[in-house]
Parts: C-alpha cells; sequence; structure tokens
C-alpha cells in the first residue's frame, strides 16, 4: 500500500511542474517581441522557475535524492514567481488600462498563464513536494536577494546602456519601480498614479517589497515545516 501511495505523490508532482512548465513557456511565447524580453521581471522569473521545476523533474525521474542547497535555491526562485503573481495581481493588473480580466486574458490567456497559472503551480510544488528540505530562520532573509538584483539590473540598464521602457516614457520597465517618474526614489504623490508611477517613490515600494518578500520567506517554511511534520506521521 506504502508503494501505492507513494507512486501517486510522484505522479503527482510530475503532473504539477509539467504543466506549470508548459503553461509558462507558451505564456512566454505570447508574449515575446524583441530582446527587452529579458528585462521584465516576469519573464525572468518564469525561465527561472522553468530551469527550477525541470531540474527537480528530472530528480523525480531519476529516483535520486535532491540536495539541500537545490531546495534553498528552488526556494528563492519559488518566492520569486510568487512576487510575480503577487504584484500582477494586485498592483499591475488593476492599475492596467485595458482592465484587470483583459490584463490576463487579452494575449490569448498568456498573460494568464505566466502570471496566474505558473505561479499558483509553483506554489504547490514547493509547499507539497519539497517538504524534506531542511530549513533555518535565515532563509526567510535570502528573500531579499533576487528583487535587490533585480533592481539593480533594471538601474545598470537604465542608467549605463539608456534603456527605456514603455516607448520611451520609464526608466523601469514597471510603474512601480520607475524612478524616472516624478515621485522618483523618494516622493509621495497619489495624484499621481497611473500606469507610469503608483504616486509613491520607488525607495518606498522597494522597502515594502522586501519586508513581504521576507514575510512570504517565512510563510513559505511555516507551511513546508507543516506538510513536513505531516508526512513523518504517516
Amino acid at each position: 500500500m506504502g508503494t501505492k501511495k507513494n507512486n501517486k505523490i510522484n505522479i503527482l508532482s510530475v503532473m504539477v511542474k509539467v504543466i506549470a512548465i508548459v503553461a509558462s513557456i507558451y505564456g512566454m511565447i505570447r508574449s515575446y517581441q524583441n530582446l527587452s524580453f529579458f528585462t521584465y521581471f516576469t519573464n525572468l522569473s518564469n525561465i527561472a522557475i522553468d530551469l527550477g521545476l525541470l531540474a527537480s523533474l528530472v530528480y523525480d525521474l531519476s529516483g535520486k535524492d535532491k540536495k539541500n542547497g537545490f531546495y534553498v535555491v528552488k526556494f528563492l526562485l519559488t518566492l520569486s514567481i510568487t512576487l510575480t503573481f503577487l504584484v500582477y495581481l494586485c498592483i499591475l493588473a488593476p492599475t492596467s488600462e485595458d482592465g484587470f480580466l483583459a490584463a490576463y486574458f487579452s494575449n490569448y490567456a498568456g498573460s494568464f498563464c505566466v502570471h496566474f497559472v505558473t505561479p499558483v503551480l509553483a506554489i504547490l510544488d514547493f509547499l507539497l513536494f519539497d517538504c524534506r528540505y531542511e530549513s533555518t530562520p535565515v532563509h526567510a532573509v535570502y528573500a531579499v536577494i533576487p528583487p535587490l538584483v533585480y533592481v539593480g539590473y533594471v538601474v545598470i540598464l537604465a542608467q549605463c546602456f539608456g534603456v527605456r521602457w514603455s516607448d520611451g516614457n520609464m526608466m523601469a520597465p514597471y510603474n512601480f519601480i520607475n524612478y524616472g517618474a516624478p515621485t522618483g526614489w523618494f516622493g509621495f504623490d497619489l495624484s499621481q498614479a497611473n500606469s507610469y508611477s503608483l504616486g509613491i517613490g520607488v525607495a518606498y515600494m522597494i522597502v515594502a517589497l522586501l519586508a513581504l518578500f521576507i514575510l512570504l520567506g517565512e510563510l513559505f517554511l511555516f507551511g513546508k515545516n507543516l506538510r513536513k511534520k505531516h508526512m513523518q506521521r504517516k
């Protein structure tokens, strides 16, 4: 009976990973236009989680045990795709000029795949199947690494290479980190809120996002530990 149960869990794990990867690739194909594609956190986080899920899938199919370091990296990749999910759901889709639903479904549901389907499945994959990961409280602090690296990447592109977004109107791919907006790094003027700016200084948004990332990290590790205890009792 035990073997049969484990086989079911493995099959479910494989299905979740495969669907997440396929949805992500489809969504990215629908949105690709030029090399600026590789400047958006959505696409970078999707590519990263696809590689993480693919590597995990190879481990699953080969029957080899994953190293704890692999789990730490996959944990950070999962947090990154979770940020993609939350920021689009709570900030970008609501401020889209096309409307909330169109922001997800106007591109043959490609946006829905990369901003919802893949993130949700990646989160489930981590919580359900990565429960053997040995974590420490400091791992939640590691969560600040992906967003800080991304912000640095965007600033370097804008300042050193003159890259601009949204027809040259933005110095960042997303309105909440568009430090070229009137509110800049430390301003505050909600009347300026639109698709180019949230009317909140970018520095404040970064601090808020880092705090959110650490909180998400704590919640993920808590959920993972609960799952681990549940599995150990069986």
